[in-house]
């Protein structure tokens, strides 16, 4: 075992993150008789000494439990987020726009193509939407019935305003 005392040039193992592993490193700097930084031996890099975690203690063997010793489930632990709803009026909107245009003039969406406000078009996981608004260089701003959604599209249409 090393009795020397540890002073910068020492070698000392540290966690490491950027090799994500505890290796040798060199000590760099001692701040009052401690390890401050730390120079690894693999990679290089300098980082403060983050001494190596004691080896967990095994677990107890897993017994299975019980109904009445399982642990329950509180709607507080549960983190699900429900999907806001959009207002009345965002719901005329849409329904207006979609029932103002005819099943001939809706174009399905797809990345690739380019689409001008005003248009109406059907999105596999979305369904029916109006595009309200066109954001450069590659987005477009949908109205669905379940609310407002940015997609890519192909660049701005020819003979769109600038």
């Amino acid at each position: 075992m090393n009795t020397e005392p540890i002073q910068a040039g020492s070698s000392v193992e540290s966690a490491c993150r950027k090799c994500k592993t505890v290796t040798d490193h060199h000590v760099v700097v001692m701040l009052d008789g401690q390890i401050g930084k730390v120079q690894c031996k693999v990679c290089g890099g300098k980082h403060a000494h983050r001494p190596p975690k004691e080896a967990a203690a095994p677990k107890a063997s897993a017994q299975p439990r019980t109904a009445a010793e399982k642990p329950k489930k509180t709607a507080a632990a549960k983190k699900t987020v429900a999907p806001k709803k959009p207002s009345a009026e965002v719901l005329a909107l849409w329904e207006s726009k979609i029932n103002a245009t005819s099943p001939a003039e809706i174009r399905s969406y797809a990345m690739a193509d380019a689409f001008q406000e005003g248009e109406v078009i059907s999105h596999a996981t979305f369904g029916q939407g109006y595009v309200q608004r066109f954001i450069k260089p590659n987005m477009i701003e949908v109205l669905f019935e379940d609310g407002v959604k940015l997609l890519r599209c192909c660049a701005e249409p020819a003979g769109a305003p600038v």
